[in-house]
C-alpha cells in the first residue's frame, strides 16, 4: 500500500508540473499574441500614414493596391511579386523612385502578403490573376496595364498577358523563373509542396510568435534607406508567412506547367531583364554581394564562399548552356522580347537598381 501511494503521489506531482507547463505555455502565447497585436496595430498606422494602405474588397476577402507617382500617367506599371516577398512595395522602391514622376506604378499584394488579408482559396494561377484584375478594377486602376514581375511573379504575368492581351500593354520581367523549357526541372517542380515547417510558421505567424523567433533582417539590409528598411521590416513583422504562401507551393508546378502550355508569340512588348552571370567575373561579383548582405544580416557565409571554388569557365559554359536549352526558349515563346542582362542578385532590383532603372525606363520610353 505504501509503495502505491508513493506512486500516486509522483503521479499526482507529474500531472501538477505538467499543468504548470502547460498553463504557462499558453500564456507564454497569450503574452506573445497580445504584444504582436498591439505592435501590428502600431506599425498599421504608420504604414497608413505613409500612404501604403489601401485595402479594396476582391469578394471573400481584401487586397491591398498600393499606387505611386504620377497620376497622369497613360498607363499603370502593376509590380508583380515573387513566391514569398512580403514587402514588395518597400523592396521595389529603389526603382521606382527614380521613375515615378513620369509613370504611376501600382502594387497590389496578393492574398496573404504584405498588408493583403490571409484566405484558404487555393492559390492557382486562374485565381491568382483574378484576384489581382479585380483588385486593380476596384481600387479605381484602369487598364491598360504594364506589367513588371519578378521571380515567379513572371509566370501570372505570362498567364495574364496571354489571357487577357487586351489588358496589357507592355510585360517588364525581372529575372523571372523560366517556363520555356521544363525537362530539366519537372521532376524538382511537380515534387515541390509545403512541408510541415511551413505550416508551423504559419501557426506561428498568426499566434504572434514569429515577431520573436523569426529575423527578417536578411530581406532588408541591401536596401537604400533606413526608412526603407523600417517599413519593410513592419510589412515582415506582420505577415511573415500565410496559407496562401503554402498554396502557391503545393501548386508551384501546376501553374507553371498550364502557363507554359498554352504560352504562343505574341507582339506585346515586352522587357526580359536577366540577372544570370555569364562570365567568371561576373560571377564572382555576384557571390561577393550575397557574401556582403549575408554578413550584413548576421547569417553564416560559409556555403556562400564555397560557390567561388566551383567559379570556373566550365561553370561559365553551364550557364551559357542553361541560357540557350532554357531562357531563350521562353523569350522566343514570349515573342517581341527585349532582353537585357544586368548580372547580379536575383532581387537585382534591390542589388542594382540604377541600372535596372534605366532599362525600365529606355524600354517605357520607347512604347508607342
Amino acid at each position: 500500500m505504501e509503495k502505491k501511494s508513493k506512486v500516486r503521489k509522483i503521479l499526482k506531482i507529474a500531472g501538477i508540473v505538467f499543468l504548470s507547463l502547460i498553463i504557462l505555455l499558453v500564456l507564454t502565447v497569450g503574452v506573445m499574441f497580445t504584444i504582436d497585436k498591439i505592435s501590428d496595430g502600431e506599425d498599421w498606422k504608420k504604414l497608413q500614414e505613409a500612404g501604403y494602405v489601401n485595402q479594396v474588397s476582391v469578394g471573400s476577402h481584401n487586397l491591398n493596391v498600393c499606387t505611386k507617382g504620377n497620376p497622369d500617367a497613360s498607363y499603370t506599371v502593376v509590380s508583380i511579386a515573387g513566391l514569398n516577398s512580403m514587402a514588395n512595395v518597400v523592396e521595389m522602391e529603389p526603382v521606382t523612385d527614380q521613375l515615378k514622376d513620369k509613370y504611376c506604378f501600382a502594387f497590389v499584394d496578393r492574398s496573404g502578403y504584405g498588408l493583403s488579408d490571409d484566405t484558404h482559396e487555393e492559390q492557382t494561377v486562374e485565381q491568382i490573376v483574378s484576384d489581382y484584375r479585380t483588385a486593380l478594377v476596384n481600387a479605381g486602376v484602369k487598364a491598360p496595364y504594364v506589367l513588371m514581375a519578378h521571380s515567379l511573379g513572371g509566370v501570372y504575368a505570362s498567364y495574364w498577358q496571354q489571357n487577357y492581351p487586351d489588358e496589357i500593354k507592355a510585360v517588364i520581367y525581372l529575372d523571372p523563373t523560366q517556363i520555356g523549357s521544363l525537362d530539366d526541372f519537372a521532376e524538382e517542380m511537380s515534387s515541390r509542396h509545403a512541408d510541415f515547417g511551413m505550416y508551423m510558421n504559419v501557426v506561428f505567424s498568426k499566434l504572434g510568435i514569429d515577431r520573436f523567433v523569426f529575423d527578417p533582417t536578411e530581406y532588408v539590409v541591401n536596401l537604400q534607406t533606413q526608412e526603407q528598411k523600417d517599413y519593410a521590416l513592419m510589412i515582415w513583422r506582420r505577415c511573415p508567412m500565410s496559407w496562401t504562401v503554402c498554396s502557391e507551393e503545393n501548386n508551384y508546378f501546376d501553374n507553371v506547367r498550364k502557363t507554359s502550355d498554352q504560352l504562343t508569340p505574341n507582339e506585346i512588348p515586352k522587357l526580359y531583364i536577366d540577372a544570370q552571370a555569364y562570365t567568371v567575373e561576373d560571377a564572382l561579383e555576384k557571390i561577393a554581394y550575397s557574401k556582403k548582405i549575408a554578413e550584413e544580416a548576421g547569417k553564416d557565409t560559409a556555403e556562400i564562399v564555397m560557390m567561388e571554388d566551383i567559379v570556373d569557365d566550365r561553370f561559365v559554359e553551364a550557364m551559357k548552356a542553361f541560357f540557350d536549352k532554357n531562357i531563350q526558349t521562353y523569350i522566343d515563346k514570349l515573342g517581341n522580347v527585349t532582353y537585357v542582362n544586368i548580372p547580379g542578385d536575383h532581387s537585382i532590383f534591390k542589388h542594382k537598381p540604377d541600372e535596372v532603372a534605366k532599362a525600365i525606363g529606355d524600354f517605357l520610353e520607347n512604347l508607342k
